[in-house]
């Protein structure tokens, strides 16, 4: 036998090991109530009929008889686990990014749900692995491609076992929580998978849902990645990544380097993996980009008035709205953002987006567009921005529903459909495996020609 096999053999038996052992977590919180339950699903379809921003995003959808379909689903689950993800599946039904359930803390800390040592992402509709544990680097390599899930090819089993838990705005959003979470599940089952190395051999393994239980360690080592970033690329091109609008410090950040920055005959700002945080953050920074007044992305939300809804109700067509659930108010916008006082950068910009772009991140695209020698390349950003309405579910759960409905400030919509780039620029997975970065090559260019014709 050769020693590749034996290798292969003794892992799937450290595996079946593992996964025994995982198998001891298990969902041990008090079963709540037959009461408790309806009472749950009865306060998110409260909450999101007075309060959700999006209904006109799910046209199919009739919230009505979506919540009296769920009733006998909630009170037939078995234990407070399958309670909350039948929750997160009703509440996923209203694909909206910042509405959503999380699971009570008890069993966060039970880690009834995990996942194998392999984190994946999406790679151009693949899912690609981007990590592993050590004890598994010799049979998954970093690079490989997992083609099948529990015997179903990949986006096959993401659409029937993954999807429909998954809170998200947008089609392609939606597509890449799906392939990130695509092997998360209960601890105490195994997953099989069937994946394809960088080198095209395919492999077959069974793996414990063990990254809580088991100790090892990540084979990349993942450092975050810092707040602000500043390298210099060729030709006196600065590029800049903020990598999140989270921590105030941003500004301060970039207020430092403007000495430096004062030098770059080309900027690439880079929000390709900011997931958002405070819009004010991203404002601050784009002070410094325009020497012209900025317009915000403008707000509404729903309005509920009583007597109007009453007066409605009777026949009055002044408050219509009202008895139809349809009254907004309208907030205006979020400010101005004003030039900054001190030195400016108004040179040629390209700023990188993404999938990841999320947000306040997005809020600062908003901003980013109305000026003309800046250019967005990349992919849609995640579609997702607003002011969600926390509050707690029976059991120890919480619960999001997003109440407020940012646009650009002409109207546009960009919750649910994405902010798109100027230019498309897409990754493949021989991109990522050879290290190329494309959307950046593609900004370096395009900045070239235009400090050619300037």
């Amino acid at each position: 036998m050769s020693s590749h096999r034996c290798r292969i053999l003794t892992f799937l038996f450290l595996l079946l090991a593992a996964s025994l052992v995982s198998g001891q977590e298990r969902d041990t919180t008090p079963t709540l109530s037959d009461a408790d339950k309806l009472y749950g699903l009865s306060l998110l379809w409260q909450e999101a009929n007075y309060n959700f921003a999006f209904f006109d995003q799910v046209p199919r959808l009739n919230w009505d008889s979506t919540y009296r379909a769920f009733i006998p689903q909630v009170l037939e689950s078995r234990s407070t686990l399958e309670y909350y993800r039948t929750l997160q599946r009703f509440l996923a039904l209203l694909e909206d990014g910042h509405t959503r359930v999380s699971l009570p803390q008890a069993l966060r800390l039970q880690h009834v749900m995990s996942y194998p040592w392999l984190l994946t992402r999406n790679v151009d509709g693949e899912a690609y692995v981007r990590n592993v544990g050590r004890h598994l680097a010799e049979v998954i390599p970093i690079g490989s491609v997992i083609a099948a899930v529990d015997g179903l090819p990949t986006i096959e089993y993401a659409r029937d076992a993954v999807l429909p838990y998954v809170a998200a705005s947008t089609e392609h959003d939606r597509w890449e929580r799906a392939l990130r979470q695509l092997l998360e599940g209960p601890a105490e089952d195994s997953v099989h998978i069937l994946l394809t190395t960088p080198g095209g051999e395919r492999r077959a393994l069974t793996l414990a849902r063990d990254r809580r239980t088991h100790d090892s360690a990540w084979l990349d080592s993942m450092p975050d990645r810092p707040r602000f970033e500043l390298r210099w690329l060729d030709d006196g091109i600065a590029h800049v990544a903020l990598n999140t609008f989270n921590d105030p410090d941003v500004v301060t950040d970039f207020e430092m380097h403007l000495a430096a920055l004062a030098s770059a005959r080309a900027l690439v700002i880079d929000v390709r993996y900011n997931g958002g945080g405070n819009s004010s953050v991203g404002y601050g920074v784009a002070a410094y980009l325009t020497t012209d007044t900025l317009a915000t992305s403008r707000w509404r939300t729903r309005e509920h008035i009583a007597a109007r809804k009453a007066w409605g109700s009777g026949g009055n067509e002044r408050y219509a709205d009202y008895a139809r659930m349809d009254a907004w108010f309208d907030g205006g916008s979020h400010g101005a953002v004003a030039p900054a006082d001190d030195a400016r950068l108004v040179v040629p910009t390209v700023v990188l987006q993404d999938h990841g772009t999320f947000s306040a991140a997005e809020d600062f695209l908003v901003v980013m567009d109305q000026l003309p020698h800046v250019t967005t390349i990349g992919r849609p950003s995640g579609g997702s921005t607003g002011q969600p309405l926390a509050f707690e579910l029976p059991g120890g759960g919480r619960a999001w529903i997003c109440t407020k409905r940012d646009t650009f400030p002409d109207g546009r919509d960009f919750v649910g459909v994405g902010i798109a780039p100027d230019i498309v620029v897409r990754t493949t997975v021989a991109d990522v495996r050879a290290g190329r970065d494309p959307a950046l090559d593609r900004a370096v260019e395009h900045l070239h020609r235009r400090l050619e014709t300037n």
